[in-house]
């Protein structure tokens, strides 16, 4: 049987190494076809912490239709969900 001291250290490391992955990532965003691009942080969830990388390279925009609006409904922190391209891809993304 473990030791309790083993177990809480264990715990420790766990919850430590899945908080260091919760950070946004800089992206290059366009709300139509590569028009109105800006730089924004696409984060996971509300809780994740700013990025400090730089700027990727602009993507070439994406010649897909851009999907339809999504039905789902937002994650809790967020008000609104709309399709962007993300790096070239189209992404749905919630503000």
């Amino acid at each position: 049987m473990a030791k309790p001291r083993q177990l809480l250290a264990l715990l420790a490391l766990t919850a430590f190494g899945s908080a260091a992955h919760a950070e946004c990532k800089r992206a290059h965003v366009c709300d139509n076809y590569g028009q109105n691009c800006s730089y924004r942080d696409i984060c996971t969830s509300t809780l994740d912490l700013p990025s400090v990388g730089l700027n990727p390279l602009p993507s070439l925009p994406s010649m897909e239709l851009k999907p339809l609006p999504s039905m789902q409904l937002p994650p809790l922190g967020t008000t609104r969900c709309e399709y962007k391209q993300v790096n070239g891809q189209w992404r749905n993304v919630c503000q």
